[in-house]
């Protein structure tokens, strides 16, 4: 890779992986953040609630931007922004002002399909798909590397120290990003559908409140599907008035072609699968010796256990363009689809010791990784370079919808599980069972992405010298 190229993945790499870190050590540490803030169970929640509602409705937003504007200037912006936040959470003298900042440093998952249009544009396609990777990957060992700072941090400095860390390193991200990212042609004319963005922001912030919220109140209770019921208002008046514009927000059309809509649903399914584990794994680890298949883990001990599912994605997602060179596109969405599914549920049948849980980790992550990777790079070949990181955008709304759907019921079926609040061994085999079952749909759905790059107006790496064609895209995927 050039030093250039270098250059342009690592400065937002960096920043992903230290806004997903600072993330995942929140939750060991709210008992510390509570005890500070004098903060209810309620508001506590909030912290995460707010952060996921901002990161929905910004994140198809931003990737319009990025369609239409030079992603330099709005990388630049979007690390300001999400600096802010950070160092508002890190001054917060209550819980509402951490609360605040949480949601404004949410805008950060917009970086994610930012950075799809942006190594498009700047990069060679080997360098390209290799960024995307590193992108997915690096999230993916951020997750596991939060869980094992969380403690020692926290404990030796207090809570405050894992946000001014993640600011540090946000900053030195932002000033990398100044020197060696280059400003970006304009790629698409048109004027931003803001009255999409309004209605589709309240659409997902409802749809996402109502998600988070089910537990507690209930899924049958009246404020639970009043929610729903105006969420899905708002998502149909908006599909309706997309249909009807001249420059939408989110194409529809395009969306429902076979690349999105699989990559698509590749995403909530991903999402759906992880998280879902994620509320099952931790309990089952931390759960007593004595109940026959815990293992009586702390919080560094569920971090290490969890480590080699970030390390997996982090190592094999670079190496996703050489394997579909190998192998072919679909081959890989398949394999990667397919390990996610054999992953969780090795975890329902072999979870009686150490090396069982990390062998199940271990294949889940490198299923995630090059599942996710593959059809991102998918939909920089076969999606309209006006479009690509709009629909990026919603392939990660997909995948955080899905993430949320599958902790709240992934909590239910463990709630439904438990003797004497105590879930039992079979309700965490039933979570596992669940999310590897519908991980199926993640290979149905890898069916559906053609097999090979269309030849389509508009597709390939816009900054490719002339004398390249297109269809040289199709090398690297």
């Amino acid at each position: 890779m050039s030093r250039s190229g270098f250059g342009i993945i690592g400065a937002p790499v960096l920043f992903i992986g230290v806004l997903q870190t600072m993330e995942m050590t929140l939750s060991p540490a709210l008992p510390l953040i509570q005890r500070e803030l004098a903060a209810s169970p309620e508001a506590l929640a909030w912290i995460f609630t707010g952060s996921l509602i901002s990161s929905a409705i910004s994140t198809p937003i931003v990737g319009r931007l990025a369609d239409m504007y030079d992603k330099r200037r709005l990388l630049l912006t979007l690390m300001a922004i999400t600096s802010a936040g950070v160092l508002l959470t890190a001054l917060a003298p209550n819980v509402t002002v951490l609360i605040a900042g949480m949601a404004v440093e949410g805008v950060w998952l917009g970086m994610l399909p930012l950075t799809v249009g942006l190594f498009r544009d700047t990069l060679e396609p080997e360098q390209a798909a290799t960024g995307n990777g590193l992108v997915i990957g690096v999230a993916a060992l951020a997750s596991a590397l939060g869980l094992i700072l969380a403690g020692p941090i926290s404990a030796a400095l207090g809570y405050r120290w894992l946000f001014i860390l993640a600011l540090a390193g946000a900053l030195v991200a932002a000033l990398w990003a100044w020197f060696v990212v280059p400003a970006t042609p304009r790629a698409a004319a048109g004027r931003v559908d803001w009255a999409g963005g309004l209605l589709l922001g309240g659409g997902l912030a409802l749809l996402m409140l109502g998600l988070t919220t089910a537990s507690s109140w209930g899924w049958t209770a009246p404020a639970t599907l009043a929610l729903f019921t105006a969420a899905a208002l708002t998502l149909g008046l908006w599909a309706v008035i997309e249909l009807r514009s001249a420059d939408p927000l989110v194409d529809l059309r395009l969306l429902a072609g076979r690349t999105p809509a699989g990559v698509t649903t590749m995403g909530f399914v991903f999402g759906f699968a992880s998280f879902g584990l994620v509320v099952a794994l931790p309990m089952m680890l931390a759960a007593p010796v004595e109940t026959g298949y815990g293992l009586g883990a702390d919080i560094l001990w569920i971090g290490i256990y969890m480590f080699p599912m970030g390390v997996a994605g982090t190592v094999i997602a670079p190496l996703v363009g050489p394997m579909s060179r190998l192998l072919g596109r679909r081959a890989v969405l398949v394999l990667g689809s397919g390990l996610v599914c054999a992953g969780t549920a090795m975890l329902a049948f072999w979870h009686s010791s150490p090396w069982e849980i990390v062998a199940g980790v271990t294949i889940m992550g490198l299923g995630g990784s090059i599942g996710l990777t593959a059809a991102l790079n998918a939909v920089a070949a076969d999606v309209p370079a006006d479009r690509a990181a709009g629909v990026s955008g919603v392939v990660f709304v997909a995948k955080s919808i899905g993430g949320t759907f599958g902790a709240q019921l992934g909590a239910m079926v463990l709630a439904a599980g438990s003797v004497a609040g105590v879930p039992t061994e079979s309700s965490f085999v039933d979570t596992y069972l669940l999310s590897a079952g519908l991980g199926l749909l993640a290979v149905g759905a890898a069916f559906v992405i053609p097999s090979a790059v269309r030849q389509a107006k508009g597709v390939g790496v816009v900054s490719a010298p002339a004398t390249k064609p297109a269809a040289a895209h199709s090398d690297t995927l």
